[in-house]
């Protein structure tokens, strides 16, 4: 039995911010992170904040995140990503999850005027 994909679900032009956790061995990881379309061509690197755990033996806090100026130039479809984290020539990888992108219906909002008259 296949163990399904995980899937991120995003509106185009909507803010992508992913935070989590990593598991990884004591050492000065670095991590990083690209999403790219079905034929491999890379659409974007996103940011990436990995914090160091708060004491041995624990979590790494992970942040993965790109502006909604930036999603706004997503194409609309299934997107693949994965993280890459290396540490002196020690690379690990988390599985590939989905980055399924889909059209925003609501634009934005008009500008309000108040005023007397």
């Amino acid at each position: 039995m296949a163990i399904p994909t995980p899937t991120i679900y995003i509106k185009q032009g909507a803010t992508f911010s992913q935070a989590g956790y990593a598991t990884l061995p004591d050492g000065d990881w670095i991590a990083t992170s690209e999403i790219r379309d079905n034929a491999g061509t890379l659409v974007t690197e996103l940011d990436v904040t990995l914090q160091p755990p708060v004491a041995p033996n624990t979590k790494w806090p992970l942040l993965l995140f790109k502006s909604a100026e930036e999603t706004e130039l997503w194409p609309i479809g299934t997107l693949y990503c994965d993280i890459r984290f290396d540490y002196s020539g020690n690379i690990l990888y988390i599985p590939t999850f989905i980055v399924q992108v889909v059209k925003h219906i609501t634009g934005p909002q008009p500008t309000l005027v108040l005023g007397g008259g």
